[in-house]
């Protein structure tokens, strides 16, 4: 999960981004990925909004959704979102290395 949006508010730097605390919280308030074009309205409020879940807790939705509506370029903001959303959701099935070492695993029986 390396993509990350940046920015800064009156001498307030924030940095977005997922991860899979992130999205589970996400998905119990009724985020659905599979919903993003069905339901846009909805879910892509809630998408932006768990950006800030990582890095930037405390911060009200209120000025969340400022923040949304004060971004330019809303059409690359939403495929990044995707994008961001994809490799999180990715990250479950991926091998990559982690600094806890590989577990190696069999059937038996």
């Amino acid at each position: 999960m390396s993509k990350k949006i940046e920015f800064e508010d009156n001498g307030e730097k924030y940095i977005l981004e997922y991860n899979r605390e992130a999205i589970k919280l996400l998905e119990t308030q009724g985020f659905s990925v599979s919903e993003m074009t069905t339901k846009p309205m909805t879910m892509l409020p809630l998408a932006f909004q768990g950006l800030f879940y990582k890095n930037h807790k405390r911060v009200k939705n209120s000025l969340i959704n400022e923040f949304y509506d004060r971004f330019t370029d809303k059409n690359k903001l939403i495929e990044t979102i995707g994008e961001m959303l994809s490799e999180t959701y990715d990250s479950l099935t991926s091998e990559e290395d982690s600094d806890k070492g590989n577990l190696d695993w069999k059937i038996v029986g």
